[in-house]
């Protein structure tokens, strides 16, 4: 399971760094020429035993201009510059379209998945699902498992700077036993 670590932003003219908020390796960084949105995922940072979701800052966006780290996993420092960001000529603060957003309800937030696998929403076929639409979650409250090649990880809620510490589900999107990628939208949400 990975918390959620958002980069420190740096301005030079036009151009925005992000940089590594913690030292450790540095791993599914986004191409040269991709674009990335406020509070999209960017990378994990392998720290201390922990995998952290990289995110973008609030405000902060445009397309990569720099290369990728050659290494799988790239060693890197507090401040460590993994992105650099020339501006798209668009503002990049609003809130994407539902389409962009993964299906996602206008005025409603989405806990995504952590990783790619296969999502469980109940730990074996003859127990109850985790959680359900209506039910109200607040941090460390189980909403599934990925997994991944016979492995399970427990999907915790964490409250972040897009989630709210409380939330009720008003959807799952995705079935049980559902493939689904890093940053697919598992369960719609509205504050509670």
């Amino acid at each position: 399971m990975f918390s959620r670590l958002e980069l420190l932003l740096a301005r030079q003219g036009e151009i925005l760094r992000l940089s590594s908020p913690e030292v450790g390796l540095f791993t599914r960084a986004a191409e040269r020429g991709a674009v990335l949105v406020p509070r999209a995922s960017c990378g994990v940072l392998h720290s201390l035993g922990r995998a952290f979701e990289l995110t973008v800052p609030a405000g902060a966006g445009g397309r990569v201009r720099n290369a990728p780290p050659e290494a799988l996993l790239a060693p890197v420092g507090y401040g460590t510059v993994l992105y650099e960001l020339e501006p798209l000529g668009t503002d990049l603060g609003a809130a994407p379209a539902p389409s962009e957003a993964g299906g996602v309800a206008e005025g409603h937030l989405a806990f995504r998945a952590p990783c790619s696998g296969r999502f469980w929403l109940r730990p074996s076929p003859q127990d109850p699902p985790f959680v359900s639409a209506g039910d109200v979650v607040e941090d460390g409250r189980t909403l599934g498992l990925i997994e991944v090649m016979k492995t399970f990880t427990h999907v915790v809620y964490r409250s972040g700077a897009d989630l709210p510490a409380r939330a009720r589900i008003a959807r799952l999107c995705v079935a049980d036993g559902s493939e689904v990628e890093d940053g697919t939208a598992l369960v719609e949400l509205e504050s509670a």
